[in-house]
């Protein structure tokens, strides 16, 4: 039985990417969280100026998308777990639970919830993951030389 091969730029560069994903993942599980409480106290605050004027239906926009934030804001921090599981398989050299971590889909709600950055980082780590473990392509290397 032969050990896998294990490529260590590879491995190292799969390393950046989910750092990177991780990073960017938590500014936007910030982000997501300050701006979904900066609209709901928005909304009350003009609600509690403006009971019955005409901003009482504008100030409920702000209610409306400061939900929207937090409802995001769900989303991303489900994303988030399953990037950090990554991260740390892959800095703890566990391959094979990064193998089972690894899936186009998660890389696709990660770009729709956890921002660009991180789906994107997720997108281009997606090959070299799966590559890891497998033999090297028929060209790499030189035919075996003629029989004598």
């Amino acid at each position: 039985m032969s050990t896998p091969n294990y490529d260590s730029s590879k491995l190292a560069s799969i390393k950046t990417y989910m750092l990177i994903a991780f990073i960017f993942n938590i500014i936007i599980l910030v982000v997501w969280a300050l701006e979904g409480i900066w609209q709901i106290l928005t909304y009350a605050t003009f609600a509690s100026y403006y009971i019955y004027d005409i901003y009482y239906g504008a100030s409920a926009a702000w209610l409306i998308t400061g939900i929207v934030f937090l409802v995001l804001l769900v989303f991303a921090v489900i994303v988030f777990m399953r990037v950090r599981r990554m991260y740390n398989a892959v800095n703890s050299g566990d391959i094979n639970t990064l193998k089972q971590l690894n899936n186009m889909m998660w890389a696709i709600l990660a770009l729709i919830f956890a921002g660009v950055i991180p789906g994107i980082m997720l997108l281009i780590s997606f090959g070299p993951i799966n590559e890891l473990g497998q033999a090297p392509a028929s060209g790499a290397y030189p035919p075996p030389p003629p029989p004598r």
